[in-house]
Parts: C-alpha cells; sequence; structure tokens
C-alpha cells in the first residue's frame, strides 16, 4: 500500500526536515537541491515550487520552529508592559540556553546560523531581519510602556535608551549560550543548574536594559523569569525536533 500523500504545507515541511541535516552537515554552499531533492524523497522542480529562492529557503529553515508554536505566539499577543518586557527577555533566554540544547533540531538551526558566518552569512543576515521585522516592535513596544511606567532607569550612555541595540545585545548574548553547547556537551563549568544560569541571564539583560532590580525581583516572584519549558504545543514532530 502506497504512503498516503501528503499536502502542500507537509510535504513543505518534509522538504526542510530533509534540508535540515544536510545543510548543518555540510553547510549552505556546499548543499546542493539534488542532495535534498533526493533526501525528501522529491524533484528539484518541487523543491523550487515551495521555495523560489534561496532566500525562502534561508527564511524557512529558520522560521519553521515558530510555526504553530503557541508559547511564541502567547508572548507576541501580551500587551505591552515591564511584566511582558520581562517575559519576553526569560522566553529568549530559556530558548537558547534550555531548548536549543535539548532539542536536535533546534541545534542544528543553531549550528546552520553559526555555519552562516563563516560562509557569506546571508542566511544569519536573513535571520536577524525577521527576527527585527517580526519580534523587535513587541520588544520595543514593552520597553516603551516599561520606561513610562518609570520601571527603566536612563542609562548613562549618551543617546542610549534601550531601544535598538540593546534589543541586540540581548539577543546576540542569549545566542552564545547556545553556541558554547554545539559541541553536544557542556562546555562552560557553570556552578549552578541551567535553570539558574538562565534566571541569572535575563535578570543581567534586564538589568543592562535598564530595569530596575525591584520591578525584576517582583516578576521573578510571579514566576516570570522561570526557565521551566511550557507544555508541548500543537507542532508537528518535524517541528518540535525528535523525541
Amino acid at each position: 500500500m502506497p504512503p498516503p500523500r501528503l499536502d502542500s504545507t507537509e510535504r513543505r515541511l518534509a522538504i526542510l526536515e530533509a534540508a535540515l541535516p544536510l545543510f548543518a552537515a555540510k553547510g549552505f554552499a556546499a548543499t546542493t537541491t539534488r542532495e535534498i531533492a533526493q533526501a525528501a524523497g522529491v524533484s528539484e522542480a518541487l523543491i523550487f515550487k515551495h521555495f523560489p529562492s534561496k532566500q525562502a529557503l534561508y527564511e524557512a529553515m529558520f522560521t519553521a520552529c515558530l510555526e504553530g508554536d503557541e508559547e511564541f505566539a502567547r508572548l507576541m499577543d501580551r500587551p505591552p508592559s515591564a511584566r511582558t518586557l520581562v517575559a519576553l527577555i526569560a522566553g529568549l533566554v530559556r530558548y537558547f540556553m534550555i531548548e536549543v540544547p535539548a532539542i536536535p533540531n533546534e541545534l542544528a538551526r543553531h549550528r546552520l546560523l553559526i555555519t552562516s558566518f563563516l560562509e557569506d552569512g546571508e542566511f544569519a543576515h536573513q535571520v536577524f531581519l525577521w527576527v527585527a521585522r517580526t519580534v523587535h516592535p513587541t520588544v520595543e513596544a514593552s520597553l516603551a510602556a516599561a520606561a513610562a511606567e518609570g520601571d527603566i532607569v536612563p542609562l548613562p550612555a549618551e543617546g542610549y535608551t534601550g531601544t535598538g541595540h540593546g534589543i541586540w545585545f540581548a539577543h546576540l548574548f542569549s545566542a552564545s549560550l547556545a553556541t558554547a553547547c554545539l559541541p553536544g556537551r557542556k562546555l562552560v563549568p557553570y556552578a549552578c543548574s541551567d535553570a539558574e544560569v538562565g534566571r541569572q541571564a535575563a535578570w543581567f539583560i534586564l538589568r543592562g536594559l535598564g530595569m530596575k532590580d525591584d520591578v525584576i525581583a517582583a516578576c521573578a516572584d510571579e514566576g516570570l523569569l522561570s526557565m521551566a519549558l511550557p507544555p508541548p504545543s500543537s507542532k508537528t514532530p518535524s517541528q518540535r525536533g525528535p523525541s
């Protein structure tokens, strides 16, 4: 009996799932569409039908992990406030510190980002453009709300408001936590649990954005700095990574 026919969305995810380990192992420059087609069991023409350009494939490789992610959607939908800012930063750190090292597909995606820095950088560039377009406005709105509430202390750097560069600093610092896990073992001899490292990292970032310690502490007491993973969402196995 032949396998069931995949619909367009399922076929697209299957192509991404087949491409991910190839890209992670060989890099973008050395991976051909023929190899991806063979791994996915489709024609090269079908790959170009779903991904008409390399840029489209780059962006899909990153955003596929967020499609159907209920926790990400919930964070993006929170009203702007200091508490939302804390939840967003904690979610960012939790992703890189806890989720990426624990989920093979997420670790492979992060490896692609690092590999991109050693190639032409285009994949990393597209990821950062997507983050700036999709995530930054939500974070900036909560930074502005926190400042209006008096929960953000102006920093001494001339012209620095915590927006723009401050958000990039938070992202790149958090990503470095996952980069240290790429060899598949812990390289940094932290003196506490990964969850506690994540909690301290989130506090560090929030301080760097100018948030007052008493505000961070109050949010921590509410559990907003928790590094516990949310319940599994309705993602497909290919989006969650192998169990």
